[in-house]
């Protein structure tokens, strides 16, 4: 079973890397750049992995591609989004050839969320919920520009079309240089549901479809999800709203502290200069890029449920409690262990990374720890830094956006294997702490 686990994650890892290797292959083409002079090597490989890994920070701005540039970046970001192997695996499913035993096992272990029973439904799930919430976000986009009165027709489909998908994968591009600035509140309302859409994760987009039932029959990870995520939002919108009345440049709109703090967490769009926010508000975006949607989901960071999970501890520990419970469930001690690695794990690389840097680059070192995270954290948000990254940051960028997408702990789970169980039981010793 080990070396079907590590068999199934060189897979996974090295699916990204052969996407990110053609991706920059094809940016590389004459036909794809339009901007003065050639697009660099260094700048084709970060425009792939930054749309493989659905990340959003784009040393070239998208507008300097030609329209085949620009589509083989949403090509990029829809099959990052999906994830290489479970598209492949549910073409194959749909046209009815069914997997194999061994195919379907490999699957199952890239993440333990998963299970041998249910892997096949999910999959075709994976496909039908992405490609139907797409379409739905597409038609509604249209109709958003089209309200805006400022583009024709045609380029209405085509910023819908390029939205839907790259807003419902985290992925944060646009072919407008600012962003979603400039436009109103039916854009940035439609935008923000379909990162939502695309954050909160498979396993409970299938838990609600599976289930049917009042919420008490949903698996506890789905609650847990639900609840981080809304706690998230509001108290993101509430703290960037308090942050900018009491120290900001101007006032902010409630539709866009609410919108800040939708993409903020993996997302990467942004409806205002981030330049005009106060700095509580940058800190706050960038705890928010590190904690990141749900698992199983389009976007990135440590993870909802991780840091939930952390947070139940902390709790717990607080109120005398020697077991963690949740919705009448003690959660596993091998679950908080985990999160708790994956969150030193996380810091440790935004620190180092944020450390070799600074010395690059003339920004302000909180602009550089938010180029780190944000990396990461796969988002995609930028302080204007990734433009001024020269050749040596853009390869650390390259490699964070890479590690965060494939996941700081799952690097961790294959350099260690994974976990031993000892039969072996020892005496239990108490040491100091405090």
């Amino acid at each position: 079973m080990k070396s079907l686990v590590k068999q199934s994650q060189l897979y996974f890892i090295f699916s990204f890397l052969l996407l990110m290797l053609f991706g920059t292959l094809l940016l590389k083409m004459p036909f794809c750049y339009r901007g003065e002079g050639s697009l660099s090597w260094a700048d084709a490989a970060f425009m792939a992995t930054s749309a493989s890994c659905i990340t959003g920070l784009a040393s070239v701005p998208i507008s300097q591609f030609t329209l085949a540039g620009q589509l083989i970046i949403l090509l990029l970001v829809q099959i990052g989004g999906i994830g290489i192997m479970g598209l492949t695996a549910s073409i194959v499913l749909f046209l009815g050839n069914g997997m194999s035993m061994g195919n379907t096992m490999m699957m199952s272990n890239l993440n333990d969320n998963f299970s041998l029973r249910n892997t096949e439904g999910m999959l075709k799930l994976i496909v039908g919920y992405v490609f139907n919430l797409e379409a739905i976000g597409a038609g509604l986009l249209i109709g958003a520009f089209m309200l805006e009165n400022k583009f024709t027709f045609w380029e209405c489909i085509y910023y819908g079309i390029f939205h839907s998908i790259a807003g419902f994968c985290n992925a944060g591009f646009s072919p407008f240089d600012n962003s979603l600035q400039g436009f109103g509140p039916a854009v940035k309302i439609i935008v923000a549901l379909l990162i939502i859409s695309g954050g909160i994760g498979v396993y409970v987009i299938y838990d609600l479809m599976q289930t049917r039932r009042r919420i008490g029959m949903l698996k506890i990870h789905t609650r847990l999800v639900m609840i981080s995520s809304v706690i998230l939002i509001v108290l993101g919108t509430l703290l960037i709203k308090l942050f900018e009345h009491l120290e900001g440049n101007a006032p902010i709109a409630w539709i866009d502290a609410f919108f800040m703090s939708v993409s903020s967490r993996t997302a990467g769009y942004v409806t205002m200069p981030l330049s005009e926010l106060s700095p509580n508000s940058i800190s706050m975006l960038i705890i928010f890029m590190m904690i990141g949607a749900a698992p199983g989901s389009t976007g990135g960071g440590m993870k909802v449920t991780v840091v939930g999970v952390a947070a139940l501890a902390i709790i717990n520990t607080f109120l005398g409690n020697r077991r963690v419970l949740l919705f009448r469930r003690e959660i596993a001690m091998d679950n908080i262990l985990k999160s708790f690695t994956i969150i030193v794990t996380f810091i440790l690389l935004v620190a180092a990374g944020s450390a070799v840097l600074s010395p690059m680059l003339a920004h302000s070192e909180q602009a550089v720890w938010f180029e780190a995270a944000s990396a990461l954290s796969t988002t995609g948000m930028s302080m204007d830094v990734t433009s001024a990254l020269p050749i040596p940051a853009k390869m650390l960028i390259i490699t964070f956006m890479f590690i965060g997408r494939i996941g700081p702990f799952t690097i961790f789970l294959f350099l260690l294997d994974r976990e031993k169980n000892s039969r072996i039981s020892y005496p239990e010793e108490r040491i100091i702490i405090g």
